[in-house]
């Protein structure tokens, strides 16, 4: 019987390498997206195999009732849930003591609050699994934040946090909890740095390079499986010796 995945932001670059991946793995995905239908539907049908065994679920990560209706909308496709995906997220640059607090709260409700939402309307359709999945997708910028980043920093900090409390909580449902914190790669929020940033952060990456998607997509192909079962509270880190 194929696992089933429900991977938010689905259509971003990061997110259609995790879905081409576990597509690959033979899962069923519903796949997240919020404006772009167009290109969510494209990734779907580029996923093997093509179009048929994979859904689409439109929400606004920042409003309750959609994340609910996205949720039920996965039960009613699928009947169940084994794997959540939290990529979904934003990035911001402003100094801490310059930005609006709209702009602070702004940050929070999409990279902590909206993931707490989507796994607290999920973890109903877990606990039936009996051995589901939670995946939060974090940052090095938690760990090694550069200046401007203090809202994106402490928002993913918070996530890591969470990662460890539900790990606990729903380890008796045999319920997984853990947190990727990525480093810089060649896809996704990259494209809001600029070309001088990109060069710096490779000299400063031990790796001398940034990451690719696919080699993200490994890691959550690994934490989503039925191998990881012994593996919960994590926060992998994936940033080619970035943070060590």
């Amino acid at each position: 019987m194929s696992r089933i995945a429900l991977i938010t932001g689905a259509s971003g670059g990061l997110g259609k390498a995790m879905a081409a991946r576990l597509a690959a793995s033979g899962y069923r995905l519903a796949l997240h997206y919020y404006k772009n239908r167009e290109e969510a539907e494209a990734l779907r049908n580029s996923l093997l195999p093509a179009g048929a065994p994979h859904v689409l679920v439109q929400a606004d990560l920042r409003e309750e009732n959609e994340i609910s209706a996205m949720a039920e909308q996965t039960r009613q496709e699928f009947g169940r849930l084994d794997v959540l995906v939290n990529n979904a997220g934003i990035p911001f640059s402003g100094l801490s003591w310059k930005q609006s607090l709209s702009q602070w709260q702004d940050v929070f409700a999409v990279n902590t609050t909206a993931p707490w939402l989507v796994s607290k309307h999920c973890i109903p359709l877990l606990r039936e699994s009996g051995n589901g999945r939670i995946l939060y997708i974090s940052s090095v910028v938690a760990h090694r934040p550069l200046a401007g980043t203090s809202a994106y920093a402490a928002a993913k900090a918070a996530l890591e946090g969470l990662t460890r409390a539900q790990a606990v909580e729903l380890s008796r449902f045999g319920i997984t909890v853990n947190c990727i914190a990525p480093g810089y790669f060649d896809a996704g929020m990259i494209s809001s740095v600029d070309e001088s940033l990109r060069e710096d952060l490779k000299k400063h990456t031990p790796a001398s390079r940034l990451g690719h998607a696919d080699e993200l997509a490994e890691a959550v192909h690994y934490l989503s499986s039925e191998n990881a079962s012994f593996t919960t509270g994590q926060i992998l880190h994936v940033n080619g010796g970035l943070y060590i």
